[in-house]
C-alpha cells in the first residue's frame, strides 16, 4: 500500500525539480510566463496521477488499508505513553514515600502505589500498600500529602499480617 504513496511522492518531487530547473534556465520575458504555466500543469498532473491511475475499487481498498494502519498506529501511540506515565508516576510516589518514611524513622521496606485515571485527565493515587509495621506519623503524612485516607492504606508487617 505504501509503495504507491512512495512512487507518487518521488514522481511529484522529480516533477518539481524539473520545473525548478526549467524556470531557472528560462530567461525573463514572455517565455518565462509560458514556462511557469507549463510547470503548473505538469505539477498538477503529477499531484493527480494516483487519482487518474486508480479505479474506484482500488482507491477504496487503498483508503481502507490506510485507515486501518493509521488507527492501529494511533492506538499504539496513545496507549504507550499512558502506560509509561503511569508506571513512572507510581515509581516516583513509591520513592517519595520511602524517603519520607526514612525521615520519620518508620521501618518501611517497600511501598506500592495504585493509580487510577480520573475525570480531570490525570493519574491520581487511590491506594497504597506498605511493607512494614503501621507507623501513625507516616500514615498521617500519606493522608495529608497524597490524599489517601487510612482506609486506602494497607500495612503489612514482618509477620505477613495486614493492617488497615
Amino acid at each position: 500500500m505504501t509503495d504507491w504513496i512512495r512512487d507518487w511522492v518521488l514522481g511529484l518531487t522529480a516533477a518539481a525539480l524539473v520545473c525548478a530547473a526549467a524556470l531557472e534556465l528560462t530567461p525573463k520575458g514572455p517565455v518565462k510566463g509560458v514556462t511557469k504555466a507549463v510547470c503548473g500543469i505538469v505539477l498538477a498532473l503529477a499531484m493527480l496521477r494516483p487519482l487518474l491511475r486508480l479505479d474506484s475499487a482500488d482507491w477504496a481498498l487503498h483508503m481502507a488499508e490506510y485507515r486501518a494502519a493509521a488507527e492501529a498506529l494511533t492506538g499504539e501511540g496513545l496507549a504507550l505513553p499512558e502506560r509509561l506515565d503511569r508506571s513512572g508516576i507510581e515509581r516516583e510516589l513509591e520513592a517519595y514515600i520511602l524517603v519520607k518514611a526514612e525521615a520519620l524513622g518508620a521501618p518501611l521496606r517497600g511501598a506500592q502505589v495504585t493509580l487510577r485515571w480520573n475525570t480531570a485527565g490525570v493519574w491520581t493515587p487511590v491506594a497504597v500498600r506498605l511493607e512494614g509495621p503501621e507507623h501513625p506519623a507516616l500514615a498521617d503524612w500519606i493522608e495529608a500529602e497524597l490524599g489517601l485516607p487510612r482506609s486506602a492504606q494497607t500495612w503489612r508487617d514482618d509477620e505477613g499480617l495486614e493492617a488497615g
